[in-house]
């Protein structure tokens, strides 16, 4: 078989292995977001109770099912997976077979990226250590990408979650000072905030959904605070608790938390323009200064250079 048929052999086999990802992952989103419209099936999604029936004998679930029955699920008891069901539901995967289907995942690709670099080395033609050190970084490629792109996502989340925490205050403030008791201004607003696609909105309709299920607003918050890990939070869950066990009012407790988060998102602003001058400097000294001393001493030198070549 020539180097050509192997490489589009691999190529069709990768993007099969890929799409077949895919499809595990991301296939059923449409599915689960009409059945959130019922808040005791979305908590129950959210909880992983419930799966997505369609779909289920598609050749992309009986895959992953195949490929999970012969991987053992990673064990939540031991650090690295406590911390791996942390991440995942930080990234926004809460299904209870997310850390599973990441297993798979990871797996999967380490196979892909080895596989990968047997192709590479036979397409340059090489051999001996060198096959296997391409075969190896393949190898850890493939493993380090998943696991790079879960924390890249969560970070975003993260970050767009304490991005948009200020203004669903002031929603918040706006609904309770109009007469609606913080349950019912956490459902309108969270509902609100995720019909416009916001990250937010989907946290606040978990945590109406655990207080309509029997979770107390203070369990629910603190449950919030752990879930989003946004350390914005945490003082915002801590005022709430505070308020509704002491029977203070809401607004003014809630308006508090919107002035501290303007004052810490300004801090952080000011802290991130100091920094700016200092980063700024590394690529000024490597790349502009070597530039600027080429063209400012370039043809004073060659000019010398000239005339030494002369004498």
């Amino acid at each position: 078989m020539t180097p050509l048929l192997v490489s589009v052999f691999f190529f069709f086999l990768l993007g099969a292995v890929a799409l077949g990802i895919y499809m595990a992952v991301f296939g059923q989103d449409h599915t689960v977001e009409e059945r959130f419209a019922d808040i005791a099936v979305k908590f129950r999604i959210a909880q992983g109770g419930l799966e997505s029936e369609e779909g289920q004998n598609s050749i992309a679930n009986l895959i992953f099912k195949w490929a999970a029955k012969r991987l053992p699920p990673p064990d939540p008891t031991t650090p690295e997976g406590e911390k791996l069901s942390q991440t995942l539901i930080q990234a926004g995967f809460r299904r209870s077979s997310a850390a599973q289907i990441f297993q798979v995942i990871r797996i999967g690709s380490g196979i892909a990226g080895l596989a990968l670099g047997f192709l590479l080395s036979a397409i340059l033609h090489r051999s001996g250590g060198q096959v296997l050190m391409l075969a190896i970084a393949g190898l850890g490629a493939g493993l380090f990408i998943p696991s790079y792109y879960l924390s890249r996502r969560a970070r975003i989340r993260q970050n767009a979650i304490a991005r948009q925490l200020s203004d669903v205050l002031d929603l918040l403030v706006v609904c309770v000072e109009a007469g609606l008791g913080l349950y019912e201004a956490i459902k309108v607003v969270g509902a609100e905030a995720e019909r416009q696609g916001q990250e937010i909105g989907s946290e606040l309709n978990m945590v109406a959904a655990e207080i309509s299920a029997g979770v107390s607003l203070g369990q629910a918050l603190k449950n919030l605070a752990e879930r989003t890990a946004v350390e914005d939070i945490k003082p915002l869950a801590a005022t709430l608790i505070q308020s509704e066990q002491l029977g203070a009012q809401i607004a003014p407790a809630l308006n508090a938390s919107s002035d501290a988060l303007r004052t810490r998102r300004r801090l952080r602003a000011e802290e991130s323009a100091q920094k700016a001058s200092i980063k700024i400097l590394f690529p000024l000294v490597l790349f502009v200064l070597p530039a600027m001393i080429a063209v400012i001493i370039g043809p004073a030198m060659i000019k010398v250079m000239h005339t030494l070549h002369g004498i």
